[in-house]
């Protein structure tokens, strides 16, 4: 079992505490552990400095996930600490997902003093290493408001400052909340937001595909949403999307197979999303088209195109390869015809007939309502069997200073603190018409839900 002793040379190797900190939690702790994590994790971390912009508020000494991994290595559990909490210059303070390309952690980076998310990734050979550096120093260069900025890349070393197999990523820290999550949590989304979100992406795909990079893997998960939450009320042109998780990029020059090989084909993507062509191991920029096509479509329904149970890959492949296109209007009639149709163009089965970047987001820019969606707006679509809008509200009902207003905004925003989650909540001064916000309730499963029983429970007692 490891010491204090143990894990103090891991702590204060790794500068996740300083020594002089970390006797000091010792002796105020008493010796015991959940003590001296309790007394590390009261005090900002060694690295906090208040003239930083990006930390206005100290943060906790010790993350929740820093905290999780040192009990779990402490109490007798497998595993490398000192690669849990650091690599190289970078402090690991929360792990954000893991897939078959690396783990993501957002971490703080020493020098220069910043938050980064860092991807690790294996190069277990030296033709992969140099194609990997290669396309780092590429992707570096790249700069666009869709694509998170690619920072730095290196070599991951061992404790005796060996260099690895690793290497890992730096790239911009994205504040926002990822599309797969925002469309689990909120439902399919209106469709002049997904219009805009395409037109961002579009612009930064054209970026990175002139550079002569595709993506690969380019899914819901991997689209940062930013901006105004998607409600009533708000416009499409005040939120926005970023690329992120460039982990599978690759050199368009090295994405087709080599005639003659005979080596065994990884797949690297998302079965979900994956192009037809790209199943057999050759992509081209077209099919980042493809997926992005398929992002939005899941946007729009809140389903992928194609829904494959038990997500066999036999049968992904074959849908992708030969099952017709899915018209998104079945799922969602709201959705306008030209929207469809773009949709429809993007997840064409010949790589060929998708068009490009550039010639969509054109296309996609003209769908985009210019201004601030109303009731009578095609911006304002409600959603697939949401419940009917309460009637527009008389002026002095909608006046932020009428009595009306007064009386309800605080029951409805305590309503708002418990129902909706915060990136959905519109801002302090921003909030919406009052049935709007009760319309956004209204939307809520959990409250349809207690409505249902309290209904229930009235008509029981009104029979008995």
């Amino acid at each position: 079992m490891p010491t204090l002793s143990d894990l103090a040379s891991v702590l204060i190797g790794c500068r996740v505490v300083s020594r002089a900190r970390w006797e000091k939690a010792v002796e105020t702790g008493e010796g015991e552990l959940s003590q001296i994590l309790n007394v590390l994790t009261a005090q900002p971390p060694d690295w906090w400095d208040r003239k930083i912009a990006d930390t206005p508020k100290p943060p906790p000494g010790l993350t929740e996930y820093q905290r999780d991994v040192i009990e779990y290595w402490f109490a007798g559990g497998e595993g490398n600490l000192a690669r849990q909490l650091a690599r190289n210059q970078f402090l690991l303070l929360e792990k954000l997902g893991q897939g078959g390309q690396g783990e993501v952690y957002r971490s703080r980076q020493l020098n220069p003093p910043r938050f980064v998310a860092v991807k690790t990734l294996i190069q277990d050979t030296e033709s992969g290493r140099q194609r990997f550096e290669q396309e780092a120093r590429a992707m570096m260069k790249i700069q666009h408001p869709a694509v998170a900025r690619f920072y730095l890349y290196e070599r991951v070393r061992d404790a005796a400052g060996k260099p690895t197999d690793e290497y890992l990523i730096a790239m911009e820290v994205v504040e926002g909340i990822d599309l797969n999550r925002l469309v689990r949590e909120s439902g399919p989304v209106f469709w002049p937001f997904v219009a805009k979100w395409a037109v961002d992406l579009l612009g930064g795909l054209a970026v990175i595909h002139k550079h002569g990079f595709i993506h690969r893997d380019l899914k819901p998960a991997n689209v940062m949403i930013l901006g105004r939450s998607p409600e009533f009320g708000a416009a499409p042109l005040a939120t926005s999307a970023k690329l992120l998780d460039f982990g599978a990029v690759k050199h368009a020059e090295d994405s087709a197979p080599v005639e003659g090989s005979t080596g065994k084909r990884i797949f690297v993507g998302t079965r979900e999303y994956a192009p037809p062509e790209q199943w057999g191991s050759r992509v081209i920029t077209a099919s980042d088209l493809y997926a992005l096509g398929g992002s939005l479509f899941y946007a729009l329904t809140g389903q992928p195109p194609y829904v494959i149970e038990g997500r066999d890959p036999i049968a992904f492949m074959k849908a992708h390869e030969r099952a017709p296109v899915p018209d998104v209007r079945q799922l969602n009639p709201d959705v306008p015809e030209e929207l469809n149709q773009l949709l429809q163009k993007m997840m064409a089965k010949n790589p060929y007939e998708r068009g490009t970047s550039s010639e969509l987001l054109d296309e996609f820019r003209a769908l985009i309502p210019q201004t601030k969606p109303t009731t009578s707006s095609p911006a304002r679509t409600a959603r697939p069997a949401a419940p009917t809008p309460l009637r527009p509200p008389t002026p002095s009902e909608s006046e932020p200073h009428s009595p009306v207003y007064r009386a309800l905004d605080p029951v409805l925003a305590a309503l708002e603190r418990v129902f909706i989650p915060g990136h959905l909540r519109p801002p302090p001064g921003e909030e919406p018409a009052i049935y709007e916000r009760v319309a956004a309730l209204l939307r809520r499963p959990l409250v349809l839900l207690i409505l249902a029983v309290f209904l229930g429970l009235f008509i029981f007692l009104l029979w008995r």
